[in-house]
């Protein structure tokens, strides 16, 4: 199915020269494709075909460089398809793990040989494709039968390791094969040319021989490096079997990893929010180093361009592991006292590593007035009157307590001082003093808006800290209670009042089928009326009224005292 061609591959080319590192404009991938494209084409200089895909396995961003969408043959790289048909339909136990494992760690033919026919044979790489999603993967080898000849190009290799990667079902026994690969195949062939040549502790899976439809030399390097970060995939034709194509392929490699790695990134991350409390703006994000994922970074933060302050990543952000596949706290917030007026306030990961610059997470523009900040924390009704709870601080002089003013309709009505006392506000600000409020506004009948506003201290204007709308009908409120019939007498009780009049007593008129037969002012203390609408004087009614004999109807109504109408309290049915 499959022959080896060569063994003993001499050691690699050295390069010299490498590729220096981004510019801070330009995206970390573009170092990538730049590392990747210097290897294709020197391959190219020297008579090779090749294409090169990297894949980002925690934020999958693919680089490339050369015909990484065209089909080459994978040779030995297939059997990785074949081990993952066996983990996905769970069939990696006895004699199918053991045959599986020695087919990867040592590209034993023998064993996959066996395997392959077991498994789907041609139509094996088109059911791992539809399995795993991935349309672009490669297809069927040319010539029946012939498992190297399978097609496969660059960047569907990536998106395969990626996929696998995520998928423990999958990776937990093909990566651990993968970073068990032996040096030397099960039929002498020395397999450690390109990645493994130009990196350490990279889990591979090579591939050799000329089965590709020209009948040139190939050799395929693919697998893992950066402490798995990264998916790489060399594919590599013409040329000469031996030395010479084995030595261009670890060439390549060490174009594309310069210092046995992947190149050293910028930080990922940004500037999730900034928020505004007083003088003092809290900026919010997150980063990390590719290079160094388990890593604290520090933040640095500018203010109108120039260096302010810095904190270290030490917030634990579950969301950022979890979706790049990270360990440690990589989240921050720093706080910064700021000066009135326009503040532009920039966020900047400092990267790890040497050869790659620093990263720019984000700027917000912050004005900030002068003028006070405060609320509205309640607005409770008695009556007429509507009484705004709330606080108010301006941040100019923090300690100072500021006079709060309400209008209603547009229109002055009346101020206070903040005079009590609200400990969380001091804690919040760091400041001392009396920072709240309580302040009672008389409201009209009809409708209406009441605003409380801070007056401001220092720079900056006014704060209106919160308004409310009302409706106050101006006819009188009440009810009518009870009514007691004893020997053709009947005693009604209840209690009424006006608003337009709260602290005075308004006339009550009885009604015994539909004529006067009392009245007068309420001369009842009702402390319960006083207490729920926070009015004084005598709002209780109670008279006594004779009932004709059999069924009577009694009314009570409250006489309107200044605007609106008078109120009916209800009426009941009694018997005489």
């Amino acid at each position: 199915m499959h022959t080896r061609l060569f063994s003993g591959v001499a050691a690699a080319l050295l390069v010299a020269g490498l590729l220096s590192v981004v510019s801070s404009a330009a995206p970390a991938s573009a170092s990538i494709s730049g590392n990747a494209a210097s290897a294709v084409n020197y391959a190219g200089q020297h008579g090779y075909r090749s294409s090169i895909g990297v894949v980002d396995i925690q934020t999958g961003a693919f680089s490339g460089a050369g015909d990484y969408n065209s089909a080459y043959a994978s040779e030995s790289v297939m059997k990785v398809f074949i081990a993952t048909r066996l983990l996905m339909t769970g069939q990696m136990s006895g004699w199918n793990e053991t045959t599986p494992y020695k087919m990867i760690t040592q590209s034993d033919d023998a064993s996959a040989n066996a395997l392959y026919g077991r498994n789907g044979g041609d139509s094996v790489i088109t059911w791992v494709k539809q399995a795993l999603n991935i349309p672009n993967l490669g297809s069927p080898p040319l010539r029946p039968g012939w498992w190297g000849g399978t097609q496969i190009n660059a960047r569907g290799m990536t998106a395969f390791y990626n996929t696998v990667r995520h998928r423990p079902d999958v990776w937990s026994w093909l990566g651990n094969a993968m970073h068990h690969a032996t040096q030397y195949g099960s039929d002498g062939t020395y397999q450690f040319f390109g990645i493994p040549s130009a990196s350490t502790g990279a889990g591979v899976k090579q591939g050799w021989g000329g089965d590709n439809a020209a009948g040139q030399p190939a050799l395929n390097s693919t697998g893992f490096v950066n402490s798995d970060r990264y998916a790489v995939v060399i594919l590599t034709q013409g040329g000469t079997y031996g030395s010479p194509i084995a030595g261009m392929v670890t060439s390549e490699a060490k174009l594309l990893m310069p210092g046995g790695r992947i190149v050293s990134e910028s930080p990922v991350g940004q500037v999730d929010g900034v928020s505004v409390l007083g003088r003092t703006a809290t900026m919010r994000g997150w980063a990390f180093d590719p290079g160094y994922t388990s890593s604290s970074l520090r933040i640095f933060s500018y203010v109108n361009g120039k260096p302010f302050t810095y904190a270290q990543t030490s917030v634990t952000r579950t969301d950022i592991n979890t979706a790049y596949h990270l360990t440690g706290a990589h989240g921050f917030q720093i706080p910064l006292k700021l000066a009135d007026g326009t503040n532009n306030v920039c966020a900047y990961a400092i990267n790890l590593g040497a050869a790659a610059p620093n990263t720019q997470l984000g700027c917000k523009t912050i004005v900030l007035s002068g003028s006070p900040v405060g609320g509205v924390s309640g607005v409770s009704v008695q009556a007429n009157v509507a009484t705004f709870h709330g606080w108010s601080l301006d941040y100019d002089q923090p300690n100072s307590p500021l006079m709060v003013r309400a209008y209603v309709n547009g229109k002055f009505v009346v101020g206070v001082n903040s005079t009590v006392s609200r400990p969380d506000i001091d804690q919040a600000f760091k400041a001392t003093g009396l920072h709240g409020y309580s302040i009672n506004v008389p409201l009209p009948d009809g409708a209406s808006t009441a605003c409380v506003y801070a007056l401001n201290l220092g720079p900056g204007a006014s704060t209106r800290l919160g308004c409310s709308s009302f409706r106050l009908s101006g006819s009188p409120l009440g009810t009518l209670d009870t009514i007691s019939v004893s020997a053709g007498k009947a005693i009604v009780n209840g209690w009424m009042f006006d608003y337009d009049a709260p602290t005075r007593s308004i006339e009550a008129i009885i009604d015994v089928n539909g004529k006067h037969v009392a009245w007068g002012n309420t001369a009842v203390t009702r402390g319960d009326v006083n207490a729920a609408y926070g009015i004084t004087d005598t709002h209780g009614y109670s008279y006594q009224v004779t009932l004709a004999r059999g069924t009577n109807r009694v009314c009570v109504t409250a006489r309107n005292y200044a605007t609106g109408t008078d109120s009916s309290l209800g009426c009941r049915t009694v018997t005489g």
